[in-house]
Parts: C-alpha cells; sequence; structure tokens
C-alpha cells in the first residue's frame, strides 16, 4: 500500500505545469491582439473615421463575442477545452491576416468582427484554470491569465507601432504569425483536464441562477462596470491624446489637418505609451496580485481596485499637463490589476464545479457587452462634451461600482471565510490514511 503514497503529490505538479502552458499559450496570442488594438484609432483616423465609428469598430470585437462566447463555453464543457482553445486560436490567426490586408473601414470591421467570433480563448482559459486549481488558490490562477493580458498589452502594442514603419500590413501579418503559433504550441503541449460529470449546459437557467444568487450576480455586475470603464478608455485613449496634447504625439497642427503620414507617424508613439500602462498591469497581475490577495483578501481588493481605476480615470480627463496624464496612467492599471483577478477568484469559488465553464462562460460574455456598450458610449461622450467625457463618466460609474463592493463585502464575507476553513480542514480519516 505505501507504493501509492507517491500518486497524490504528482497531481498539483501536473497542474502547475499545465497553468504555465495556458499561460505562455494566451500569452502569445494576446501579443497578437496587443498588436491590433492600439493601432484601430490611428487606421481609422486614417480612412476618416469620427470618434463613434471608432467605438463601434471597438464594439463590433466585442458584440460577435457577446454573442458567441456563451457557445464556446459550452462546447468547452462538452467536448472539452483543449479543442476549443486551439480552435479558436486558429481563427483569431485567420482574423489576422484579414486586418492586415484591409486598407477600409468596411474591411476593418469585417477582420474585427471575425476575431470575435472566434475570440473564445479568454473564457475557456479560465475555464481551464478553474478545473486544474484548488478553490483558494483561484485568484492566482487567474492571476496568470490578467499577467498574459498584461504583457500582451505590455510588448503588443509596442511591437505593433513599430512595424507600421515597414508597412500598415505587417502588424497584421505578424500578429496572425503569433496566433498560429499559440495554437501550434497548445496543440502539442496542452492535456486536457480532468472533466467534471455534472457539467450543465450554459443556458438561461444558468443565467437566472447566476443573478439570483447574491454573490455571483453582483459578482457579475462589478466585473461588468469596470470592463465598461476600461473599455472607454481603451478606445479613446490615443484620441484623446490627439485632441488635447497633439504634440506629444508628434503632430504640430490639430489632428482634423494632419495628412494621413503624420497620423500613422503617431502610431509608435502611442504603442510606447500603451507599453507603459501594460507593464504596470502585468507586474500587478502577475506578481503583485500574489502578495496582495494572502494579505488583504480578495474582498478589500475589489473594493480597492474600482476606486483606484476612477481615480485614474478622473486625474486622465482633467489633466492640465501631460504629466498629470501619465500619472492617471500609473494608477489606472494599478486598480485594473487588482480587481480583476479578484473578481473572477471570487466567481470561481461561488460557482458549482459543473458549471465553471458556463458561468464563466456567461462573466466574458458580461465582459464582451460592456466592451460593446463602453466604447459606443465613450465615442458618443466624446463627440458631444468632449475629450475628457468619457474619463469623467467612467469615473462616476467606477464610484457606483465601489460603493456596490463595500456592501457586497459586509454581507458574504461570512460565508467565503467559511469556505476556507472548510476547505483547510482535513478530510476525516485523512490521518490513518498514510498508513493503510
Amino acid at each position: 500500500m505505501s507504493e501509492t503514497s507517491p500518486t497524490p503529490p504528482a497531481k498539483p505538479k501536473r497542474g502547475r505545469s499545465q497553468l504555465l502552458v495556458v499561460f505562455l499559450t494566451v500569452l502569445i496570442d494576446l501579443l497578437g491582439f496587443g498588436i491590433v488594438i492600439p493601432l484601430l484609432p490611428i487606421y481609422s483616423k486614417a480612412y476618416g473615421a469620427s470618434e463613434l465609428e471608432l467605438g463601434i469598430l471597438f464594439a463590433s470585437f466585442s458584440a460577435m463575442q457577446f454573442v458567441f462566447a456563451p457557445f464556446w463555453g459550452r462546447l468547452s464543457d462538452r467536448v472539452g477545452r483543449r479543442p476549443v482553445l486551439v480552435g479558436g486560436l486558429l481563427g483569431t490567426s485567420a482574423s489576422y491576416v484579414l486586418f492586415a490586408f484591409a486598407d477600409s473601414m468596411p474591411l476593418l470591421y469585417a477582420s474585427r468582427c471575425l476575431a470575435g467570433f472566434f475570440g473564445a480563448n479568454v473564457a475557456t482559459a479560465q475555464a481551464f484554470v478553474a478545473d486544474v486549481t484548488k478553490p483558494g488558490e483561484r485568484a492566482k490562477g487567474m492571476g496568470l491569465i490578467g499577467a498574459a493580458f498584461g504583457l500582451g498589452f505590455t510588448f503588443g502594442p509596442l511591437v505593433g507601432g513599430e512595424l507600421v514603419s515597414v508597412s500598415m500590413g505587417a502588424p497584421g501579418f505578424f500578429a496572425a504569425a503569433l496566433s498560429f503559433a499559440a495554437a501550434s504550441y497548445g496543440f502539442v503541449k496542452l492535456r486536457e483536464p480532468e472533466r467534471h460529470e455534472a457539467s450543465r449546459s450554459y443556458g438561461l437557467g444558468t443565467v437566472k441562477r447566476a443573478f439570483s444568487e447574491g454573490r455571483t450576480g453582483t459578482i457579475l455586475l462589478l466585473y461588468f462596470l469596470a470592463v465598461f470603464a476600461f473599455a472607454g478608455f481603451e478606445t479613446m485613449f490615443i484620441r484623446f491624446g490627439l485632441a488635447r496634447f497633439p504634440g506629444v504625439f508628434g503632430v504640430e497642427t490639430s489632428i482634423e489637418a494632419a495628412t494621413v503620414d503624420e497620423v500613422m507617424a503617431a502610431a509608435p508613439i502611442a504603442g510606447r505609451y500603451m507599453f507603459f500602462i501594460g507593464l504596470m498591469a502585468a507586474f500587478i497581475q502577475g506578481g503583485l496580485i500574489r502578495r496582495l490577495v494572502p494579505r488583504f483578501g480578495e474582498l478589500k481588493l475589489i473594493v480597492a481596485g474600482p476606486a483606484l481605476l476612477g481615480l485614474g480615470l478622473l486625474l486622465i480627463g482633467a489633466a492640465p499637463a501631460w504629466w498629470v496624464v501619465l500619472v492617471g496612467c500609473a494608477v489606472m492599471p494599478l486598480g485594473f490589476g487588482v480587481n480583476n483577478p479578484s473578481l473572477n477568484g471570487l466567481l470561481s469559488r461561488a460557482t458549482g464545479s459543473g458549471e465553471q465553464g458556463a458561468v464563466l462562460g456567461l462573466n466574458q460574455s458580461l465582459g464582451s457587452l460592456a466592451r460593446v456598450a463602453g466604447p459606443m458610449t465613450a465615442g458618443w461622450v466624446f463627440g458631444l462634451v468632449g475629450a475628457g467625457g468619457p474619463f469623467f463618466l467612467s469615473a462616476g460609474i467606477l464610484a457606483v461600482a465601489t460603493f456596490v463592493a463595500l456592501g457586497y463585502g459586509r454581507r458574504h464575507g461570512g460565508s467565503f471565510r467559511a469556505a476556507d476553513e472548510r476547505a483547510a480542514a482535513p478530510a476525516p480519516g485523512s490521518s490513518s490514511g498514510d498508513g493503510a
């Protein structure tokens, strides 16, 4: 009987190795995503698009994710995480090829819609993490996905901005190659995690259960509000800089009077600023969150997250000088970096094991809805109120989210602490198991 004793420790080790594989797979893909995102405001300006049209361009990707993320989540529960993750990466690669050939707004819209349809990899990766981690370690595991996001948004914009000097198509081709490499790596290295016998499909029943249960419903709302606010920033930050501080981006005249060459010359500078923001987010989500969760707990971090994120956006919107914008850009990723992994960890712990893929797919779907509404609202407010309008609106929304999170912690803190105590308690008869 003693021969079987070395077996149990091997499962956590395998889980950790698979977490690393998921991290690297998502990182490679999100590098491609990061390459494209900061170029959209530049390319759309070169094609004469308005702020509202830019918001719709960003929203087109997320609208497709909103419609199809539940399908991909349900499919991953049924056929497995690995084939959905790898297949989504291959489709994403094709969307970047179309982006590389895009020379008009309609083709840009088509490329983003295709990317949104195949954008199942993040929700599936989160479900994968939930499958291979213990409840108390979920936030750390989700932090790895957050770190992949951070690194993708760190180095992707930098690479994309510099590749524009080669040609307008070069960033798209490079992003396509990265996603194809991620699919190949995942196909070879990923192993399907242990399946749950009671896995349920994502349907109206799942949605009703998630929102009727106090814990999951409020977490989903908080996630929606945070993503809504950040999506508005992500869409309008470069347009804000071009409108309020054009000299910083190398455009000495009004952006409306700038030539296409002058607008395109702003792309490398925009990529460098997004590099700075992504570097902060990656540091927080990939490293600092591991120390903050044990010390402060997820319930406190979901209060600090929207408060800091809102403060950063407020500083940007009200900035009288560019250095104030940079201060806001330093504060903002701190808030976003502690908020999302903590919310995802709490959501995973509040969800039954058989519905991990479905509920995390629902969460991703709500995030996609926020990325539809956020950019479109930001573009509309930009045109209606001015460059600072979207940032003031988002700061107000996050102030509401902060108070909602405070109330949530008071109502449900005890149930999470009790669950942690039960998980830490030894199983009945476990002390005698080694000697059996």
